[in-house]
């Protein structure tokens, strides 16, 4: 059964903008890994499956298409990228780097953030399912950027995040143990708590690197 993200299997309503909205619904479902690599999407299947018309989803799949998440297929609509082991070694150092800057320039976690932080952490530690252990994943890391207030940033990481979504949805659902990274949150965590910013972000930058060689070790080929 697939797992979807809030909303993410609710029709559209007319007081959303209705191009924002369709691309959210496919970066929902890709994210919920309903759209596994190489899967195919058609303006007209997912025209049906979102109850609008075409235009939108074309505008949507050509987004998704720029930000490298989808490829173009020849009299086929677009398909999902496939895993590529050079674009996993790119693309995660990048996504480090933003994140740490997004904690080095925190000033304060108000007492909200910070039990939204625990409590999500705790859930996510008790989690066995792939798919929503990555959401969860999602909104704690996502919580912390936010915490800087810088929105250009937050939407960086986000679309970061929804690319190496097929990495790591994949990786979850063949790789069960998951202890040595809640250790790595656990870490981060003390260091926000205790108002230490340039540790935490340290801690994160260097949790997102290990992430990194963990996917291009199980994805294999040369280095």
């Amino acid at each position: 059964m697939t797992t979807y993200p809030a909303g993410a299997n609710e029709p559209i309503t007319r007081a959303e903008p209705l191009r924002e909205a369709v691309y959210l619904r496919i970066v929902a479902r890709i994210s919920a890994g309903e759209y596994a690599p190489g899967a195919p999407l058609t303006e007209a299947g997912l025209s049906r499956t979102l109850q609008v018309s075409r235009t939108p989803v074309r505008e949507a799949l050509l987004r998704l298409q720029a930000e490298g998440v989808l490829q173009s297929a020849l009299a086929r609509g677009f398909t999902v990228r496939p895993l590529v082991r050079r674009d996993a070694a790119e693309l995660y150092p990048v996504l480090a780097a933003l994140e740490a800057l997004a904690v080095r320039t925190i000033t304060a976690l108000d007492p909200a953030t910070t039990q939204r932080l625990r409590t999500t952490l705790g859930e996510l530690e008790e989690c066995a399912d792939p798919v929503r252990r990555w959401q969860l994943d999602t909104e704690w890391h996502t919580t912390i950027a936010a915490a800087a207030g810088n929105r250009h940033l937050l939407g960086m990481l986000t679309q970061l995040r929804t690319n190496l979504s097929r990495y790591e949805l994949t990786y979850m659902r063949e790789v069960k143990h998951r202890a040595e990274v809640d250790h790595e949150h656990r870490k981060v965590l003390t260091a926000l708590t205790a108002g230490d910013f340039g540790h935490a972000a340290a801690l994160l930058e260097a949790h997102w690197h290990d992430g990194m060689h963990t996917i291009l070790d199980w994805l294999g080929g040369p280095d």
